[in-house]
């Protein structure tokens, strides 16, 4: 077996590059790029989350953080509003407008997924999806 083969974290790296290129090339009439779509979905599963949770919770650098909602509140995906239990920070909603995005590129992204993931049977599929929640939980 040569290299290629041997380290699952190039070729996990890879597969997941393949599926970004795919999916990026269907948000751009959107203005948006993969990770800012997480950070919709996010918000939508997570209405009134802090940028502070969210930068915990999907790993993104703060300062990025601020960078992603700011654009996205500029497209008018989301609505920043005063946090009640503290003033200094704001608590994040998704728009109508933002959540027509999510709707509109999931089935695309659920397309995408299908595509790569072919090869697989359907047990296959399943516990490849529930190996990488359980690593993903892990982190």
């Amino acid at each position: 077996m040569d290299k290629w083969n041997k380290s699952y974290g190039f070729l996990l790296g890879k597969v997941l590059q393949q599926m970004e290129s795919k999916f990026a090339e269907g948000l751009v009439d959107f203005n948006i790029n993969a990770r800012q779509y997480g950070v919709l979905l996010f918000i939508e599963g997570n209405p009134y989350s802090s940028q502070k949770d969210i930068s915990e919770n999907l790993q993104i650098d703060r300062t990025t953080m601020v960078s992603h909602i700011d654009h996205m509140e500029t497209l008018g995906f989301v609505e920043r509003t005063k946090n009640p239990n503290d003033r200094r920070s704001y608590s994040l909603v998704i728009t109508g407008k933002g959540k027509e995005v999510l709707d509109s590129r999931w089935e695309f992204l659920s397309h995408i997924e299908s595509e790569v993931l072919a090869p697989l049977t359907q047990q296959e599929k399943q516990l490849f999806k529930e190996f990488l929640v359980k690593v993903w939980s892990s982190l």
